[in-house]
């Protein structure tokens, strides 16, 4: 029997499959939930490569609830931002769309970032 989390990867595979590949003008964003931590990065799949990045590790007051998402998804946004990035493709990893993926989402949204 498979795990929730193996699911997961599994549902991420297809989804990627599907979803435009990233570019330098216009990335694919993966986000990733740990048990601690919200990760987000911003992929440039033709060269393999990360744009920027940001997680709740880089906030001072660690948390991994819905307050923590939306302010990835702002320090995020300023990255992508200075990165001068103003569309994405956005990559849900397979997460089902809601609570912290909702709020991330939101929020880059609120910030001008367009996908």
């Amino acid at each position: 029997m498979e795990s929730r989390n193996q699911k997961r990867v599994k549902k991420h595979l297809k989804i990627t499959n599907k979803l435009s590949k990233g570019t330098a003008k216009i990335p694919r964003v993966c986000v990733f939930k740990s048990l601690h931590h919200f990760y987000a990065q911003a992929i440039n799949d033709d060269k393999h490569i990360t744009i920027a990045s940001y997680s709740t590790q880089q906030l001072s007051k660690h948390a991994n609830n819905i307050e923590a998402a939306k302010a990835v998804a702002k320090g995020f946004a300023k990255a992508l931002s200075d990165a001068k990035i103003k569309q994405i493709v956005f990559d849900r990893s397979g997460y089902i769309y809601h609570g912290k993926i909702k709020a991330f989402c939101e929020t880059l949204r609120a910030e001008g970032i367009k996908f």
